[in-house]
């Protein structure tokens, strides 16, 4: 078997022999050209009639590349992952445009692609020559050649006029080469494929084809009986496949109502299904059999009873409609009788516009012809809220106009979803020092004896306190001297303290961090409560019975005291959203001691109106609270010496700073899906994983419950 140098050796020589042997048939008959194609004068620019015969077999790949740019003048680089081996033969001489193309042809279908770029070829795998550049070229749904070999990688933008960028991925991926890619622009809906010039002029030719206006005929269609809002669902549904079925692009028909001159627009592909709907129209629009106008209007989204109530006030001219009023301050949890939820808010049903300041005491009524009489002689609007629905006895052409307005109506209002962030911050600081003096000897001795010494502080912290229980004597360091015990008439035996000094330095910090969210509908009231219900004395009086007996009696009243969170948002047709907000943190205070009247309570309220944008963070407002309290407490004159009148002095400091801010971010909610409420659902089901217990050896294992993991729609049934 012969080696690789020996190889290459022969290779060169046979390229040598055989370019020697075409050039010297070129040169003896000037006729050689006749052996070419009929397009080698096309596809070879720099063609001078030299010509040559391939005779590769088995050859390794990058031989024959440097063999072939030797004889194209043409530089190749070869990546390092190029092996394997080439076989290429030609029974007769052909150019060198030829011989090029050849190479490329032979170099595909070993999996390998020739990218010019700079003056350099490489040659590399099919799968990396996206990445090495080349030629880029932008057309109008076909591609250009513009001299570009069949085998060679080009990138090519195909700008689309008429067809969906999105839908003509799925129909053209097939056709593209599997090692490249093809994507879309859908911001001016052109399509990027890069792939080989050949194949890319295929599929030029088919977008050009697909790529065409589409052909729909459209068609009014004007009613004299039926009503054109109740007509339009039935008969889109007559003309659409059953439940489930896949609807055929060829054979759709759009149907869409005029409430104000009662007409039907149709549209549809084709002539045939274009009849088809019109016959089915005249069916439907003939005279009812019933002379009584009853008809019933089953509402998707709005409350029945409000509409209803909307309707009435309309048809009268009344301007009396309920308005939306702001919070009121007294609804707050720790005043008075109205708790959280006990001082609803009164609100105006969706849609109803405020009359209030008008110029004119009565609403005109757009209705004020032939036919509002029949209304207000006979007719009547009702709701059933079981079925939330509307009954409208009415003539024809008022049912027209009421439904415009039930239609307008009748929407499905966005929702404001609102996170909360309640941060409190508590930093305290409190330091004492003092020293008490004492003498009680002279109490049990006959005669005329002192006493006396110092007291300073109150409970827990005075010496005479102290002698009397020693347990009552409060945190931090307490250093006395003790004599013995002392007998004082009418208390009994006490400890006699001579000496008492004390010290203490306390440093709290508080960190509080609530999250209340809330979700409610467009202009509708949301409240949120966490907290607890104290009782509060509101009376007291003794009742006198028949047998003089007195019977004390007590009335209470349980008030919220926690958090609290009220909202209603209103949603601008810009996105913005507008809230009345009334936010209230309360907190009992304690004071170690028992009030007959009850405990003493914390808070601290926000009433305000603000504007933001869907997503903002605001701020409310906040409380920033700093008092230093400073006590000093001495002998005259003896605490006034240096040094020595610290022994007659008992000093205290105290520090509280309190930080208190709200936080508050809306978003709007136009859809189910939305992707908030599912973080929300995931990072709850990821903390109660994170709190399973531990598996162990000696307890059994007892695992809490855990939220189902989620899917696309809605909770998985897990």
């Amino acid at each position: 078997m012969q080696t690789k140098p020996t190889q290459s050796r022969l290779f060169h020589v046979t390229m040598a022999l055989t370019l020697m042997f075409a050039t010297e048939h070129a040169l003896a008959q000037p006729g050689s050209k006749s052996v070419r194609p009929a397009n080698a004068a096309n596809t070879a620019n720099t063609n001078n009639g030299d010509v040559v015969s391939l005779n590769f077999v088995n050859a390794d790949i990058e031989a024959v590349m440097r063999a072939v740019g030797q004889f194209l003048k043409k530089d190749f680089l070869v990546d390092p992952r190029v092996k394997g081996t080439i076989t290429l033969t030609t029974d007769k001489p052909v150019t060198r445009a030829e011989a090029y193309g050849m190479v490329l042809t032979a170099l595909r279908f070993q999996g390998f692609a020739v990218v010019e770029n700079g003056g350099v070829a490489k040659v590399l795998p099919e799968a990396d020559a996206k990445f090495a550049g080349g030629p880029i070229q932008i057309s109008s749904g076909t591609a250009r050649s513009d001299g570009i070999r069949g085998d060679q990688i080009v990138t090519q933008i195909f700008r689309l006029n008429y067809e969906s960028a999105s839908n003509m991925v799925n129909m053209l991926r097939p056709l593209v080469t599997a090692n490249n890619p093809i994507t879309v622009n859908p911001g001016n809906n052109s399509l990027v494929i890069t792939d080989y010039a050949e194949n890319l002029q295929r599929l030029g030719k088919i977008i050009a084809a697909v790529d065409t206006p589409a052909s729909s005929e459209t068609d009014i269609f004007v009613l004299k009986n039926a009503l054109a809002v109740d007509l339009a669902p039935l008969l889109q549904r007559l003309l659409e496949p059953a439940a489930g079925g896949a609807v055929d692009a060829g054979q759709r028909v759009t149907v869409l109502p005029e409430p104000r001159t009662n007409t039907l627009l149709l549209r549809a592909t084709s002539p045939a299904r274009l009849n088809y709907a019109r016959g089915l129209i005249e069916k439907l629009d003939v005279p009812t059999a019933s002379a009584g106008n009853i008809h019933i209007v089953y509402l998707k989204n709005a409350d029945s009873t409000k509409l209803a109530q909307t309707l009435r006030s309309i048809m009268s001219g009344d301007t009396s409609a309920p308005t939306t009023t702001p919070f009121s301050g007294s609804s707050g949890m720790s005043t008075g009788t109205q708790g959280l939820g006990t001082n609803q808010l009164s609100s105006a049903p969706s849609g109803v516009p405020n009359a209030q300041g008008s110029s004119s005491s009565t609403l005109a009524n757009p209705f004020a012809s032939s036919s509002s009489s029949s209304l207000s002689g006979g007719g009547f609007i009702q709701a059933d809220a079981a079925t939330n629905a509307l009954i409208i006895t009415a003539a024809e052409p008022l049912y027209r106009n009421l439904r415009s307005i039930i239609d307008s109506l009748d929407v499905r209002r966005s929702q404001v979803f609102v996170e909360s962030l309640i941060v409190e911050v508590t930093a305290e600081k409190a330091a004492e020092f003092g020293v008490q003096w004492q003498d009680l000897t002279g109490i049990n001795k006959s005669g005329t004896n002192v006493i006396g010494g110092t007291n300073f502080g109150g409970t827990g912290t005075n010496i005479i306190g102290g002698a009397s229980n020693i347990a009552s004597l409060g945190q931090g360091l307490n250093i006395g001297i003790v004599k013995g015990q002392i007998n004082i008439p009418g208390i009994g035996t006490v400890t006699n303290l001579g000496f008492l000094a004390r010290a203490l330095e306390t440093d709290s910090n508080a960190n509080i961090l609530s999250t209340p969210n809330l979700l409610t509908l467009d202009n509708e009231e949301a409240s949120i409560i966490v907290g607890q219900q104290i009782p509060f004395v509101t009376g007291q009086y003794a009742q006198t019975g028949t047998s003089s007996s007195v019977t004390p009696f007590q009335t209470i009243q349980r008030q919220d005291v926690g958090l609290s969170l009220k909202i209603r948002p209103q949603i601008s047709d810009g996105g913005t959203v507008k809230m009345q907000i009334y936010q209230e943190v309360s907190s009992v205070v304690n004071t170690g001691t028992t009030s007959t009247v009850g405990p003493t309570t914390n808070k601290r309220a926000i009433q305000t109106s603000i504007q933001v944008d869907d997503g903002q963070i605001i701020v409310l407002g906040g409380l920033i609270q700093d008092s230093v309290e400073n006590g000093n407490s001495q002998v005259p004159l003896l605490g006034n010496i240096p040094v020595l009148g610290n022994l007659f002095k008992y000093q205290t400091r105290n520090r509280k700073k309190t930080n208190l801010m709200v936080f508050l971010r809306p978003y709007v909610v136009r859809d189910e899906n939305n992707p908030i409420f599912n973080a929300k659902y995931d990072q709850m089901r990821k903390l109660q994983i994170e709190a399973q217990p531990e598996k162990g050896s000696l307890l059994p294992d007892m695992p809490g419950s855990v939220l189902p993991e989620r899917v696309n729609k809605g909770v998985s049934e897990k």
